[in-house]
């Protein structure tokens, strides 16, 4: 945080600067990618950043967060469900968000609170109806996320909404790697989770259902996606309510979400005061 408000920086290999396009700067990511028109080469280093902030914030405020459900063949396997046809859509919002760092507060309405580490999808240009093969062109970069579920509530009714879209319940950020340098639209990478420094979730990216280029393929057929628009992909196998026997979170825990190449966020989660 800068005097006059948040900015979003960059990583150039030596050391954060305010990152600018066009000589400005940019309170908020969405707006930066919407100027930079997703290209990544257009982003450069401004005023160096003197020390790094105490704390680094989301990636901005996503006007569409679209997740994706039962989208690793391990994790479909160890739930028991039947692999899906279709990707498997839900949504959240802004709301949703919470900063990398952050402690998450547990509801007191939910019994059973569960992890799920995901690779996500950060759209750099406005766009719909984009085919499979044209992908690249408007994904800027990956991050990471832990889609924060309450699993009681999910299983209200057949749509996951209820158990997904709590407040200030998914830490997504704060570093976003554009595609080039993270290993392409199809990236093989390793996926993980720690609970309190005990290895839950180790999976590939290869072992998606439905593939970067496919989720961008089927979601801008349904809508428009916008700058800083984001894509959780979907969980490996390692899940809280898959275990024997199962295993929630708890007052105090800690869980670390880790994407080989994109970056790891750690949170600890806390009972209401």
């Amino acid at each position: 945080m800068f005097d006059d408000g948040p900015r979003v920086l960059l990583d150039a290999g030596d050391g954060l600067t305010v990152a600018t396009v066009g000589g400005r700067s940019f309170a908020d990511l969405p707006e930066l990618l919407d100027a930079a028109q997703g290209s990544a080469d257009a982003i450069e280093p401004g005023d160096a950043v003197a020390e790094a902030p105490p704390a680094l914030s989301a990636v901005g405020k996503p006007a569409k967060v679209i997740c994706i459900g039962l989208n690793y063949r391990l994790h479909a396997q160890e739930t028991g469900a039947k692999l899906p046809e279709y990707p498997m859509l839900f949504p959240k919002w802004a709301t949703s968000v919470t900063d990398p760092g952050a402690d998450i507060e547990l509801p007191p309405e939910s019994s059973f609170v569960d992890w799920e580490s995901e690779l996500t999808v950060v759209f750099g240009k406005r766009c719909r109806r984009v085919p499979e093969s044209e992908a690249a062109d408007v994904v800027f970069g990956y991050t990471v996320a832990n889609d924060v579920s309450m699993r009681d509530f999910q299983r209200h009714t057949t749509q996951f909404t209820a158990g997904k879209a709590w407040d200030r319940s998914t830490p997504v950020g704060p570093a976003v790697v554009p595609v080039a340098q993270a290993g392409g639209i199809e990236p093989d990478l390793r996926i993980s989770g720690r609970l309190n420094n005990d290895t839950v979730q180790d999976s590939r990216t290869s072992d998606l259902i439905f593939g970067i280029p496919a989720l961008v393929a089927y979601i801008t057929t349904v809508m428009t996606m916008e700058p800083g628009d984001i894509i959780l992909t979907g969980t490996p196998s390692g899940v809280g309510m898959a275990t024997d026997p199962p295993r929630s979170l708890r007052d105090g825990d800690t869980y670390e979400a880790s994407v080989e190449g994109i970056g790891s966020i750690a949170n600890r989660f806390v009972s209401p005061t």
